[in-house]
């Protein structure tokens, strides 16, 4: 049985319709300079970054941009966000007999799937991975372990699915060679794709490693998936970044998606460009879901919910930013919080309701599933709400600097319209933020400070006798 994720360390947690997004067709008309519209500059410089994208792919994918002798070393000095520092080998009769292992389905019926989970030892990926084994399905795993942040920590993800039974490969998605040999050797019915670059504002810092993974990753994969037999069904992160500047709330999966704020934004939504491309050419059923906010146990160390938490432990101020734009939020950041266990119910979901892809030897047989769904929680928090809620748990008063929000990518609201969702996959978040939050400050105080930990259950264990005490005479007259 596969550890429930959702603890401290060593413990854990039919068919839908297709739809389609709507896609712009723009024609280019030339026009005097005096009446050059902004709304359409706006979707030229989105469509010059989408073909940008397209063609860094296509050069980095090419056999041709080093020799094969020289690839390892050519990569090598890239690799603080491509993967991390390791020897590990692929290939060989037992690597392929751990691989087949870790994917064969074992639910008594033998109907479960068989699933290529990438970004396993990331944060959406392991709780997702171990979802799918608790229930029979056969998961493997594929991360190259980058130091994007702490690879300990994906270490320790990677060791509770090892404890279950799931293998996870130490490989880069956009390795082609490695790719063709895992669905060479194992005939997966779906991929979870999870995979990728995360992060808005490391992007000021190292835009390639995005257009590597987000755009460069995701083509390989879909090469060798559309290239497999059978062709798998293909669910994957995209994320709600997408809706950049887009200003009408609730979200909407028909909202306007071509003005990114982000580089992470724009190679999300050229992943989705990419992905209809593969749907209609090739016919693999694609599903994206754009995640809202994804925060619980085992979370990413960038994610302002995780650094408030080391930060105000560790007695440093933090970073609370107010909006400097207009319009009805421009007082208050608010986020679409949304735990872990509800995003992994709707992965699952996802996976279980995506149709057949229609391929066979890399070509169309017929139409294909092509899907987009919101995976939020629909109700946004103010920031300054998060930090009142961790200040009451750690039971420690944050030194608080707020500031204007700087141009670096961020946005100052989100909140998912989820309807779709709920309709075709029956996803139906259930928790609320402080419910979340005190098992994320459980998992990390018990992870990163077990003292603290320890102190403050013998404390909530006095006053609880205490509490007893009080009302004890009442109590035993019962």
């Amino acid at each position: 049985m596969a550890p429930q994720l959702t603890g401290a360390p060593g413990s854990a947690a039919g068919g839908a319709a297709a739809v389609k997004p709507q896609f712009h067709h723009y024609h280019h008309h030339r026009l005097p300079a005096r009446h050059h519209h902004p709304s359409l500059l706006s979707k030229l410089a989105f469509w010059s970054v989408c073909s940008l994208s397209l063609l860094l792919a296509f050069i980095l994918l090419s056999p041709s941009a080093a020799p094969a002798s020289s690839r390892a070393s050519t990569d090598s000095p890239r690799r603080s966000l491509h993967a991390s520092p390791s020897s590990a080998t692929w290939g060989g009769a037992a690597w392929e007999k751990k691989v087949r292992a870790s994917a064969r389905v074992r639910r008594a019926n033998g109907r479960g799937l068989s699933v290529l989970v990438t970004g396993a030892a990331g944060f959406v990926g392991c709780h997702a991975a171990a979802a799918l084994r608790r229930r029979g399905d056969g998961v493997l795993g594929l991360d190259n372990f980058n130091d994007y942040y702490d690879p300990a920590l994906k270490r320790g993800r990677a060791a509770l699915l090892a404890r279950s039974g799931v293998y996870v490969v130490d490989g880069d998605i956009a390795d082609a060679e490695l790719l063709a040999k895992l669905f060479d050797v194992v005939p997966f019915t779906h991929v979870l794709h999870l995979a990728a670059q995360a992060g808005v504002r490391h992007a000021l810092v190292d835009p390639m490693s995005y257009v590597r993974a987000n755009v460069a990753g995701l083509v390989a994969l879909l090469e060798a998936a559309r290239a497999a037999d059978p062709q798998p069904a293909i669910v994957w992160a995209s994320s709600s970044s997408v809706y950049g500047l887009n200003s009408h709330v609730p979200f909407s999966e028909h909202d306007r998606t071509d003005r990114p704020a982000s580089l992470y934004a724009a190679t999300k939504k050229a992943g989705e460009e990419i992905a209809h491309v593969y749907n209609h050419i090739y016919g693999l059923s694609l599903t994206a879901l754009r995640f809202f906010t994804v925060y619980g146990p085992w979370g990413r160390p960038d994610m302002a919910y995780f650094f408030f938490t080391r930060d105000i432990l560790a007695g440093r101020p933090i970073t609370v930013y107010e909006s400097s734009g207009g319009g009805a939020h421009q007082t208050t950041i608010s986020r679409d919080f949304t735990y872990i266990d509800d995003i992994v119910k709707g992965c699952v979901g996802a996976l279980d309701t995506a149709g057949r892809s229609t391929g066979s030897g890399g070509k169309k047989r017929g139409p294909a599933p092509f899907r987009t769904y919101n995976l939020g929680n629909t109700s946004p928090v103010p920031v300054t709400q998060l930090v009142d809620l961790l200040e009451k748990m750690l039971k420690v008063k944050a030194v608080r600097r707020i500031v204007k929000m700087p141009r670096n990518g961020d946005v100052p609201y989100t909140h998912a319209n989820i309807s779709l969702a709920q309709r075709e996959l029956g996803y139906r978040p259930s928790t609320d933020l402080q419910t979340g939050l005190k098992k994320f400050v459980r998992w990390y105080l018990e992870y990163y400070n077990p003292e603290l930990a320890v102190k403050q259950k013998q404390h909530g264990s006095s006053n609880g006798k205490a509490s007893r005490g009080r009302n004890g005479s009442t109590s035993s007259a019962r």
